[in-house]
């Protein structure tokens, strides 16, 4: 008798196995269908997240002031500087060979 039932409860768990089996290949596949899904939808938010960091790059950069009036002002300043000093330094300088003779 108790070989009897060791044998029901041994084709009950072989059952209940195989049943699981099947669920777990249908799950499975589920998980499968699941992860590509996911992998196109990282996929997506990768392009979109690079779309964004272009788009804020292209924000900054227009927010940048121009430099190039700034960039004149003081190009014109040193030419005025270096053309004072020119007029100080020349007659100096002649004045230095000058005494040099």
């Amino acid at each position: 008798m108790s070989e009897e039932r060791f044998d029901a409860i041994e084709r009950k768990l072989d059952t209940v196995a195989d049943g699981l089996r099947q669920e777990m290949g249908g799950i499975g596949g589920k998980l499968d269908t699941l992860a590509g899904e996911l992998r196109t939808e990282i996929a997506d938010l990768g392009r979109q997240m690079r779309v964004l960091h272009e788009d804020t790059i292209d924000r900054i950069a227009a927010l940048a002031p121009d430099f190039e009036p700034i960039r004149r002002e003081f190009t014109d300043a040193d030419a005025r500087l270096h053309e004072r000093i020119d007029q100080r330094l020349t007659p100096l300088e002649a004045e230095a060979r000058r005494r040099r003779r």
